[in-house]
């Protein structure tokens, strides 16, 4: 009984280790963001996105 116990507790321990992990979401650099708030997402702003994101 005392094994089972240990067991479970162990399992529970490491599958809340692990949730976090399993759960995170990576940035997406696909997509320029709007950057001066107006609500649009200009040619300038792609162009800079896509400088950001394409040098090493």
């Amino acid at each position: 009984m005392k094994r089972f116990l240990i067991a479970n507790l162990f399992l529970i321990l490491a599958g809340g280790a692990i949730a976090p992990t399993a759960m995170a979401q990576g940035t997406d650099h696909s997509s320029a963001t709007d950057l001066n708030g107006d609500g649009i997402v200009s040619v300038q702003e792609m162009r800079l996105h896509y400088l950001d994101y394409s040098s090493n």
